[in-house]
């Protein structure tokens, strides 16, 4: 990895410099507590559900919505199989420079119960331990494409879904996605779990109660997607992913906005 020291090195001091209680180091990019924060949502459809309920969650924060700015970047019908088709890995890596963006916020896989064919139309067939070895070797050269320009990812899993093979290929991704995680050994890769409508196991309801205990409808027809009110549910369960990301490259966006509460 080429900044992988570098990264290393500050992730490192970092956290010494909060062992003595000294708050963690800025980003050169971050001298002023209140630099713009940017998230780009990246992956499939179901990313761009996740864009659209931290839209709606920032728009009721106004020292959130000050803070950071949301960049909309997801491809529906893609993912890390056709990258014949459109390469995910290369346009991470560009958005990081590009765009400037500080995280990723990644969901794919709903579309990539298929073969995998390389920019070079080198095809590995969809099941079985090539396909994973392959797919496992793809998720984490995304990683490495955020990381290596300086930027942080979070992968976020794939739900309980209403078809069986679905589910068990949603289930068996998790797992890769997982260990790309564990393997890229860098503070800057997280994995965000999977929402789940109950403790494991979890089933498939496409109904829940609202705070008023009435039934609303949080999954799409489709068995895969969310409605506006089960991505909102979603967001809820891997925000606190998305801020520990954030604080993890020296931004307290929660600190922030409770000490700016304070100053009123």
């Amino acid at each position: 990895m080429r900044n992988g020291l570098s990264t290393w090195a500050r992730a490192t001091a970092g956290a010494l410099v909060c062992v003595f209680g000294l708050g963690a180091l800025p980003q050169a990019g971050w001298a002023q507590p209140d630099a713009e924060v940017r998230i780009a949502f990246v992956g499939d459809s179901m990313a761009d559900g996740l864009w659209g309920a931290l839209f709606r969650r920032l728009g009721k924060d106004k020292c959130l919505a000050e803070r950071v700015k949301l960049l909309r970047k997801a491809k529906n019908g893609s993912g890390l199989t056709r990258l014949d088709q459109f390469n995910w890995i290369d346009e991470v890596g560009a958005m990081a420079v590009d765009s400037g963006a500080d995280l990723f916020v990644a969901s794919v896989g709903i579309n990539d119960r298929q073969p995998i064919v390389g920019p070079d139309k080198t095809r590995t067939d969809f099941g079985g331990a090539a396909f994973d070895t392959r797919y496992l070797a793809n998720v984490q050269e995304l990683i490495r494409s955020a990381t290596e320009k300086d930027a942080s990812i979070l992968i976020v899993g794939l739900p309980v879904m209403l078809d069986d093979d679905a589910n068990s290929d949603a289930q068996a991704k998790n797992k890769i996605f997982e260990a790309a995680v564990n393997a890229a050994g860098t503070p800057r890769a997280a994995f965000a779990p999977p929402w789940t409508s109950q403790p494991a196991p979890d089933e498939y309801k496409p109904f829940l109660p609202n705070s008023h205990n009435a039934m609303i409808q949080v999954r799409a027809n489709d068995g895969i997607h969310f409605t506006t009110f089960g991505y909102d549910l979603v967001m809820d369960s891997i925000y606190p992913s998305i801020l520990a990301s954030l604080k993890q490259r020296g931004r307290d966006l929660t600190a922030e906005c409770s000490a700016e509460v304070g100053l009123r």
